[in-house]
């Protein structure tokens, strides 16, 4: 039990942090924000012992974005409210994250021996897409995230982290509550 512990402790603590930064960012509490700035911080490292680059290097930016959310939620002049991406912003975050998903992908293929490094990358672009969404009170951000879960989801059990696999499916089941819960906000 203490082998399974020491050995999966730190997957533990960054799916319950997650767990945590998803269920404020549902209920749209700005404490979201501070979980998922630690659960970021858990899983940067957690990604590097597996060889997952991109992730690795998505929760450097997770983190950021983790600022830059809690200040932009934290504003009480500016309460944001959930509105919806014009079909140009969509579009442009579509063609964006698969730019950024072949380029990153090409480097990490040609600079290192990761695994998966365009899917990875690509994943890594939808995903760096979802969460400025997401910063912005976006309904979009949580199709995206619905996009992006499934097949996260296929990754982690490929690379035999099922605890992170399981997280993604009680992912996906916030998502899916998330943006039904933002809906009945629009105005």
């Amino acid at each position: 039990m203490i082998e399974f512990i020491q050995s999966h402790g730190i997957e533990y603590a960054g799916i319950i942090t997650a767990l945590l930064g998803v269920f404020y960012s549902t209920k749209q509490h700005k404490i979201a924000w501070i979980w998922n700035f630690i659960a970021s911080f858990i899983y940067g490292i957690l990604f590097y012992q597996v060889g997952l680059y991109s992730d690795m290097e998505l929760q450097g930016v997770f983190m950021a974005m983790a600022i830059y959310g809690f200040v932009k939620w934290n504003r009480p002049i500016q309460l944001l409210e959930v509105t919806n991406s014009s079909g140009s912003n969509l579009l442009i975050g579509i063609g964006g994250s698969l730019i950024f998903g072949f380029a990153s992908g090409y480097l990490h293929h040609e600079l290192s021996h990761v695994s998966l490094p365009f899917l990875d990358a690509t994943l890594t672009g939808f995903s760096i897409w979802g969460t400025y969404l997401a910063a912005k009170k976006k309904i979009e951000n949580w199709l995206v995230w619905i996009f992006v879960d499934i097949l996260y989801i296929g990754v982690y059990i490929y690379k035999g982290m099922n605890g992170t696999a399981i997280l993604y499916v009680i992912f996906l089941i916030f998502a899916f509550r998330g943006f039904y819960a933002w809906k009945k906000k629009l105005s």
